[in-house]
Order: C-alpha cells, then structure tokens, then sequence
C-alpha cells in the first residue's frame, strides 16, 4: 500500500492531538491530585472507589453512634457512681445504728439519711442530652417524684424501654439502665408449666408485695390452660383482712411455642412487663412473664427482686427513725441488696463501654483502610506525574520539529 502525504498528515495530526490530550490529562491530575476524572478512565478503579466510599458512609454512621452511645453511658456511669456512694454512706449509717449508743440521736441519723434520700432521687432524675437517664424510651415526665402528701415517692410507669444505638450491620446496642430494673419492684414468674395437662388444669401460686408505707398484701396468681400451648391468666391482689382490692377485668391469652415451650405472645403480642399501679392504695409493681416456658410439669414460682423500692424504703426508714425505732436486720439487707444492684448495673455499664471501645478502635482501622485504598487507586503520585509530563512535552516538540522537515511544504515556501 503506498503512503500518502495525506496519509502521513492524518497522522501526524492525530499523534499530536494525543499527545495534547496526555498532557493536558497529566496537568489535571497533578492541579487536582486525582487521577480518575470519571468512571470512564478506570472502570475497575471507579466500581472499587465507590464500592469503598459506601462503607466508608456507613462506618462514619457506627462511629457517630458509638459517639453518641458513649457520652451517654458516661452519663449513666457518673450517675450510677453517685448514687453508689450515696448508699455506701447510707449503708455506713444504718451499721452505726446498731449501737445503743447512737440511737439516741435517731433524728440526727433520720436528717442525714433524708439528705442521701434527696440527693438519690435527684440523680436518679438527671438527664444527659436532654433524655432523662433512667426514663427508659418514654420522656414524658420526671422518672420518681414525691406523691401530693410528701409521704410517699411514686414511680413513673413509663420508665422502661432500652434506648439503642447500631454500631454494625448486625449490631444494635442498649446504652441506658432503665429506672424499672435499678430501682423498680419487678416479680418474676419463672419455672414451667405442664404441656401435656388437660384443658382446663389451673396452676395457682402467691407472693407477699408491698404497698410503699410498708404494709402487706398477697399477689394471687392463676393460669388456666385453655387448649394446647394457651393459658389464660389472672391475678388478684388480697390486703390484710383478705379483701380483694384489684382483679384482672379480663384474662390475658398466653401462648407458648409447641416446640422450644418459649412464650411467644401475650394477648397476641410480643411478652412485656405487666404494670400494676394502683395510686389509691400506693402499690406500683411490675411482673415479668419472661422465664415462664411449658414443659413436661408444672413448676410455678414467683420472684420479687424486692419488697420495697429503695426510695420508699428508705423513707419508711427515715419515718420510723423519727418515731423512734430503729431500722430492722430485714431494712438494713434490703438496702444493702439495692447497693449490690447499682454495682451490679456499673459493671455492665462498664462492659457495655469496652464492647464500644474495642468497636470503635476496630470500625477507625478499617476506615483508616478503606481511605488508604481509595488513595493508592485514585491519588496521582506528584512526582511521577511531572517526570511524565515533562517526557510527553518533550516528545510534542520533537515530532512538531519532526514534521516541519517531513510534511510537504506549503505555498508560502515559494514566495
């Protein structure tokens, strides 16, 4: 095939128009450090880019959470440890006055041990990013508050309900305590009921509550089974002279899983604490169906975790101490149980706050490594870039000079 001057003009021009474009590229990218412009100059790197841009999103989200979860844990952990040596100081107290000695000064001891139960239901409502810290998922009120007579601290029913934060695709972490499971009266009904009974058997247990002066009642508790993996339930609560002062309007249908004995819902909804409030005559407890399953016999229990919440508590102390009567071997356990509690509670605060440091530290490295990836696929090595700049302009001059001496000359050369 015989080259033409055309031939060798086109292509002149083309190699040079190429050249152009590689050096204007090369200044773009050393101008913006950025060497893919658009998905078309590397469709691979740009897949892998935005593949690592998306995870990056969704990594700065966990941290943002884990942030987030964090101030309010050491919220949490700040008012837990208030509280916490408030009651080593009440503790202190009603060890003293087991001597003779200091129980001629019992309305001394009642002040201080007002002062800690003011201070107590203080904290208890304090709040940390305008939530209050024990109020459970409901912000509707203040968690404890004293009742119209003074005579009595009433809990808000609400204060249950776990606030949590998603700190991975498959996490999501509870970072409060709530005010029902550190200083509520929660009766657990745990133990078994027999799958293979007839409809029809009813298995019946009771448990000694009290209102918050102190006085005793007795929860009568009733399941009836229905049909295979149903029950009905009811309970009653009995005073003294054996009145009944509440029953349940309607039984509650309870249905357990055929297989695992799991209970699976409570008038058709998932299992949640039952609240008993019952202001007029100062009772507020709560009952827990969760360990409650069906197996091969009827073994039914009821569990309070108290008698008496720890602000009623101390305050019947505080009442009797000013009457003169010193706090029993029965009130001293019962308060040092609810210090146990609170320590409890600090060190699953405390475990809760490892799990989102080592989580933390974990979702920077692999941030820190998508961001190196993005940059060795996407950022222009400087120094490179400008050697290889200055080779391109090079050869431009060189083939313009080239082709001043090949091409064919023009008119103008022969005038």
């Amino acid at each position: 095939m015989r080259i033409t001057e055309t031939m060798m003009s086109n292509y002149y021009v083309g190699s040079i128009n190429k050249l152009k474009e590689r050096i204007s590229l090369l200044q773009r990218q050393i101008s913006t450090g950025v060497k893919i412009e658009k998905p078309s100059d590397s469709p691979t790197g740009a897949v892998r880019i935005i593949r690592n841009n998306d995870q990056i999103s969704q990594i700065e989200s966990y941290l943002k959470n884990i942030q987030t979860g964090l101030s309010f844990l050491d919220q949490t952990t700040f008012a837990l440890q208030s509280i916490q040596d408030e009651m080593v100081s009440v503790v202190t107290k009603l060890e003293e006055l087991i001597n003779p000695v200091n129980q001629q000064n019992m309305g001394l001891y009642a002040d201080m041990l007002e002062s800690s139960l003011n201070l107590i239901l203080d904290v208890s409502n304090s709040k940390a990013d305008s939530k209050y810290i024990f109020g459970g998922t409901d912000q509707s009120g203040k968690p404890f508050a004293y009742s119209s007579d003074g005579q009595t601290i009433e809990q808000n029913t609400k204060i249950r309900g776990y606030n949590k934060v998603r700190i991975s695709q498959s996490i999501e972490q509870r970072i409060n305590i709530t005010g029902l499971e550190l200083f509520g009266t929660i009766i657990s009904v745990e133990g078994t009921l027999d799958k293979n009974s007839a409809a029809g058997n009813t298995v019946s247990q009771s448990l000694s509550i009290y209102d918050n002066l102190g006085n005793q009642y007795t929860l009568q508790f009733n399941l009836l089974k229905t049909n295979s993996n149903q029950y009905d339930l009811t309970y009653s609560i009995i005073d003294s002279s054996n009145n009944t002062i509440y029953s349940t309007p309607t039984a509650a249908q309870l249905v357990f899983n055929s297989t695992s004995g799991k209970l699976e819902t409570v008038d058709g909804s998932s299992p949640s604490i039952i609240n008993i409030n019952l202001p007029s005559n100062n009772i507020n407890t709560n009952i827990d169906l969760g360990l409650l399953r069906e197996s091969d016999s009827d073994s039914l229990q009821l569990n309070s975790n108290q008698d008496l919440d720890i602000f009623n508590q101390l305050k019947l102390i505080i009442n009797n101490l000013r009457n003169g009567i010193p706090p029993t071997n029965q009130q001293r356990a019962a308060v040092n149980a609810f210090n146990s509690r609170v320590v409890s509670k600090l060190s699953e605060i405390g475990n809760v706050v490892n799990q989102f440091t080592a989580i933390e530290s974990m979702l920077n490295q692999q941030n820190l490594d998508l961001t190196e990836s993005n940059a060795q696929i996407n950022s222009v090595d400087a120094a490179k870039a400008i050697i290889e700049l200055q080779g391109q302009d090079y050869l431009l001059q060189l083939s313009q000079k080239l082709a001043a001496t090949i091409l064919p000359k023009s008119l103008l050369d022969y005038l």
